[in-house]
Order: C-alpha cells, then structure tokens, then sequence
C-alpha cells in the first residue's frame, strides 16, 4: 500500500504543478476583470501548493511517522487549499469581492494556525497533544462550513443576478462553480476523518484530488473562454449602484396608490406585452429598459414586485403562455416553429415548457388541441 501511494504521490505532482503553472502564466483574455485574473492567478498558486505539498511528502518517503505531526500538517493543508479556492471561486462571481484582502487574512490565520500546531508538538505535553489536535479538528470543521456558506451566499447573490437580467438561463457558465463547491465540502468534511486516517483514506484522498483539481481546471478555462456573458452582469451590478441613487418615492410598490412614474412605466410595459416583444430571442433587461426609457434597475424593481417573479422567470411565463395560445389555435405550426416563434431556441423551449407544465409541448396539444 505504501509502494501505491507513493506511485500515485509521483503521478499527482507533475499534474497538479502543471496545472498551477499554466493558470499562474497562462496570459488572461484582455477583456476580463481584474478580479478574474486575480483569482485564475490565485487558483494556480493553490495548486502549486499543494504540488508542493506533495512533492515534499514524495522525497521524505511518505507521511510523517509521528501521528501529531501528521494530523496537523493535514489540517493545516487541507485548510488554506479551501481557504484559497473559495476566495477564487467567489472572486469569478463577484467582481467587487476584495480578493487581496481576504487572500491576506487567509494566510495570516494559516500561518497563526501552523504556529499553534508547531508549539503544541514542541512544547505541549504528549498526553494532552491529541485534545489540541481535536480542538484544531473541530474548529476546521467550522471553517469548512463556513467556507461554503460564504460561498454559496456570493454564488446565490451572482444567480439573483443572472435571472434579473437574462431571459435566458446562463446559469450553466457557473454551474460548475457550484458543482465544485460541492465537491470541495464533501472532501474538505472528509479531509477531517482522513487527517487521522491511515495510508490507504490518504491515496483514496490523492486520487479523489487528482480527478478534482482536473475537473476544476477544464472548467476554469472554459469559463474564461465564455466571460463575456459574465461580465456583462458585473458591469450592470456596477451601474446599478448609480441607478439605487433614485428617491424612495420612485420606488413605491405596484398597486393603487403607485407613484405615476410606476403607473406609466405599467402601461409601457403592457404595451410591450401586446406587442409581444417578450419574443425578441436573447432578450435583456438592459435592452428592455432602454426600449421603455427606463433604467435596468427601476424596472427590475416593477417587474420583481408586481409579479413576484425574477426577470426570466417572468419572460419565461408570457413566451410559455403564447406557446400554448400558438399549440391550441394552429395546428398546423410545427413545435419547431412556435419554439422560434417564442424567442426560444427548440431544445430550450421544450425543456422549459416541460419545467412548467411537467408535460411536454406536444402532449400539451395533444391533450387541448382543437379535434
């Protein structure tokens, strides 16, 4: 077993270095943020650190034999590697995220939490050396949550985002993000088990790493390749911060007593209906609002409040509703074409049709078509 792990620690090296050094040289798109070249710049350092890592282990011949020793150096490890990629991944969905500053702070407490382990081997009785371990165990088990949690707050407040400002469902840019996330929770949870585990959890944890760091780079270059789509949301998140300067009377909700601004924007937007621009393929709602003489903000506001619904979930519902209206009244139009008709794209609109009627388009005429 020790002859296997060993092999695999020659293997993992070379892969995971290779893939830190093109991120860390690789040169980014021009067009992309600064934040997103940071944080390609900080995913390649991860790891290369832990490359390192390995390298390290690889000429000593193995884990350290002191178990102490061992527990902490996989804690310590495990640590500042999801410390890292989760400042990363928040970065890519947030361009105003301070990178430089949580990146600091990170390896402040990483370097604190390394001190603390290193006194406890040197100084610390050997009775009591296990109970600090365990404390160092439990409280990375609250980073981990952590971690995620403020992860998945920032990839949440990005998926907000999208559905305000697309009609369609971009989501699959970042979905891997996410998926990773996941991936990242499940062996940074695990990684608590294995710091204790013996030599076979630890080549389980090297392969499971190998496939990861892999799976993590493809995505990271096919998301660099397709940042237009993101940051044409980061520029409209920071212009919203010019447009929130509107009066709070501008922002009375829909109803009897709405401000006239809100009443006039209501009938530009029913007029829009009834001329069913809603099927303007690849609609967003910065095009809309410059089509009503509006700003993105104001009528992400109106659309948000009287409808309950996100700006594509609300674009999804009348393309849906005037699909039906098309499946019922003419039968002679192909699904191919009402899918066109719609603003969608054929795929797209039977799997959001399906999504909202838990039956597909045909079954839907088959089911209320006339004879």
């Amino acid at each position: 077993m020790e002859t296997v792990y060993h092999n695999i620690q020659l293997i993992s090296f070379p892969l995971t270095f290779v893939y830190g050094l093109f991120f860390l040289l690789d040169p980014a798109p021009k067009d992309m943020f600064r934040n997103h070249v940071l944080a390609r710049r900080l995913f390649g350092a991860t790891l290369i650190i832990w490359a390192t890592h390995i390298a390290i282990t690889w000429s000593l011949g193995g884990e350290l034999e002191d178990p102490v020793a061992k527990v902490s150096v996989n804690l310590s490890r495990f640590y500042i590697f999801g410390s890292l990629l989760e400042i990363a991944f928040s970065a890519l969905v947030d361009n105003r995220f301070p990178i430089v500053r949580k990146t600091r702070n990170r390896l402040v407490l990483w370097g604190a939490l390394m001190t603390v382990m290193a006194l406890n081997i040197l100084f610390v009785p050997v009775p009591v050396q296990k109970y600090v371990v365990i404390a160092a165990a439990l409280y990375y088990a609250y980073e981990v949550y952590a971690i995620l949690h403020r992860y998945y707050r920032v990839y949440a407040n990005m998926k907000r985002d999208m559905d305000n400002y697309y009609s369609e469902n971009v989501s699959n840019f970042t979905r891997w993000m996410l998926l990773s996330s996941h991936g990242l929770g499940i062996i940074g949870f695990s990684g608590i088990g294995l710091a204790f585990a013996p030599t076979l959890g630890l080549l389980i944890y090297m392969v499971a790493g190998i496939l990861f760091f892999t799976y993590m780079s493809y995505s990271l270059y096919r998301y660099t390749l397709s940042v237009g789509h993101i940051k044409e949301i980061m520029l409209s998140a920071e212009s919203e911060a010019e447009d929130k300067e509107q009066t709070e009377e501008q922002r009375l909700p829909v109803g009897e007593d709405a401000h006239p601004a809100f009443v006039a924007l209501e009938r530009k937007v029913d007029e829009w209906i009834e001329d069913r621009g809603y099927t303007a393929p690849e609609l967003t709602i910065q095009q809309l609002a410059v089509e009503l003489g509006t700003n993105r903000t104001y009528l992400s506001d109106y659309v948000n409040s009287k409808y309950s619904l996100s700006f594509r979930s609300w674009i999804a519902q009348l393309r849906i509703d005037y699909s039906k209206r098309l499946l019922v009244g003419s039968s002679a139009l192909s699904i191919n074409t009402i899918a066109e008709m719609t603003g969608y794209s054929y795929n797209n609109f039977i799997t959001v049709f399906t999504r909202m009627n838990r039956i597909s388009p045909s079954q839907w005429r088959k089911n209320y078509g006339q004879g």
